[in-house]
Formats: structure tokens, C-alpha cells, sequence
């Protein structure tokens, strides 16, 4: 399967791989694979303990400090945690804050494409 670019004007060879290809074909779940950053669902409100834990362990952090799934992630604040993470807390905030609007703007998409 090969990706093309929707613009030679954009920044990076990179961006242009996560552009689905305009064969009409819309979404399929290779094409959702390619807008995966890890081996971490796509949606972190769908995480569980384990991965929370994975998530945080992979970004400097000790995944004890964050016993619980994505859902209570959504309800914690930038000094939330960085109160766990004092040296990189509002970074790991910016992160998952990222992948959570990522979650939106894709869940979104999928209900204006569905039919009605």
C-alpha cells in the first residue's frame, strides 16, 4: 500500500505518510495503523492499568505513581502531574493531552463519515 502525498507544500515526508490515499476507499484499520504512534491503542480514554503504566515508564515516569486507567488520566490536571512527575509532569500532561485530541478529532471524523 502506498501513501501520496496531498501537497508538495508539506513539511515533512512523514506527515505525507499519514495521508490515507484518495482512491475512495476511505478508512480501513491499516490505513488507522499508520496514525499509530506505538503499541498503545489509539484512543488513551480506552487504556487500561497496564498500559497507562507502559505509557508512563516509556516517558521517564514511575508507573506506580499513576495507578489507574486513561479515563482517570482525562480528570487529572498539568500539576496533577506534575506533582508525580516533578521533572517531566507537564510534558507527559502535554502528551497524553495530544494523544486524547487526536482521539477526538479522529472519533469525530468517523461520525460525520458514518451514515445516518
Amino acid at each position: 500500500m502506498t501513501f501520496e502525498c496531498a501537497s508538495e507544500s508539506m513539511p515533512s515526508r512523514a506527515r505525507c505518510e499519514r495521508v490515507p490515499p484518495a482512491d475512495g476507499g476511505g478508512w480501513t484499520a491499516l490505513h488507522l495503523a499508520a496514525l499509530q504512534e506505538d503499541d498503545l491503542p489509539l484512543d488513551p480514554r480506552s487504556w487500561g492499568r497496564a498500559e497507562v503504566g507502559r505509557w508512563v515508564a516509556r516517558r521517564g515516569g514511575l508507573p506506580e505513581r499513576f495507578p489507574m486507567n486513561g479515563k482517570a488520566l482525562c480528570l487529572m490536571t498539568k500539576e496533577m502531574f506534575a506533582s508525580r512527575v516533578p521533572h517531566s509532569g507537564h510534558a507527559l500532561h502535554q502528551d497524553f493531552r495530544r494523544r486524547l485530541a487526536k482521539a477526538l478529532a479522529l472519533q469525530e471524523l468517523f461520525e460525520k463519515m458514518s451514515p445516518m
